[in-house]
C-alpha cells in the first residue's frame, strides 16, 4: 500500500536542487507515517533524483515506528516503480533505524552507485520488509547526495 501522505518534493511544490557543476548537494526530505503506512511491503516515495544526477550516498532518519519491547521494524531504500506501489531497484536493505529512532548512513548496493543519469526525475522510496511489532505514527527521512553525471 502506498504512504498515506506526500511532501512538497513530490507534488512539486518545492523542487529538489540540481547541481550546477561538479559540486555533491544533499538534499533532505522528509514524510509523515500514519500508522497504518507500517505494515509489511507497504512502499512510498520520499525523495526525488533529479534528471541528469546520480546517486552517491545515503542517510537514513527515522523517529521510532515500533514501541514494542522488541521491535522488529525493518525498511529497505531504492527506486520506486512507475505505480510507486514498490521498489523497482533495492539500493539498500535491512535498515533497523526505525526501530529506536536513529539515523544511519546507508551503504549503497553497486546497482544504486553505477545508475546512469536519466532524463526524467526518478522517485526514491522506501519499503518496509518487516512490519512494526507496535506501530507508532512518526517521520522518516532520506537525506539523497547526488551529483550531475553529464
Amino acid at each position: 500500500m502506498p504512504f498515506t501522505n506526500t511532501n512538497d518534493y513530490l507534488t512539486g511544490r518545492s523542487p529538489a536542487p540540481i547541481p550546477s557543476g561538479i559540486e555533491l548537494v544533499a538534499n533532505r526530505s522528509t514524510i509523515s507515517l500514519v500508522a497504518a503506512d507500517l505494515d509489511a511491503n507497504d512502499a512510498g516515495t520520499v525523495a526525488i533524483l533529479p534528471a541528469g544526477c546520480v546517486p552517491v550516498g545515503l542517510v537514513y532518519d527515522s523517529d521510532g515506528l515500533d514501541s514494542n519491547a522488541t521491535p522488529t521494524i525493518t525498511a529497505s531504500v531504492g527506486l520506486m516503480n512507475a505505480a510507486d506501489t514498490d521498489l523497482a531497484s533495492v539500493w539498500a536493505s535491512g535498515i533497523t533505524a526505525s526501530r529506536d529512532g536513529t539515523s544511519v548512513i546507508v551503504a549503497l548496493s553497486s546497482a544504486a552507485m553505477r545508475l546512469a543519469p536519466s532524463q526524467a526525475d526518478r522517485r526514491i522510496g522506501v519499503k518496509f520488509t518487516a512490519a512494526a511489532a507496535t506501530k507508532a505514527a512518526g517521520v522518516v527521512g532520506l537525506t539523497l547526495m547526488y551529483r550531475y553525471e553529464p
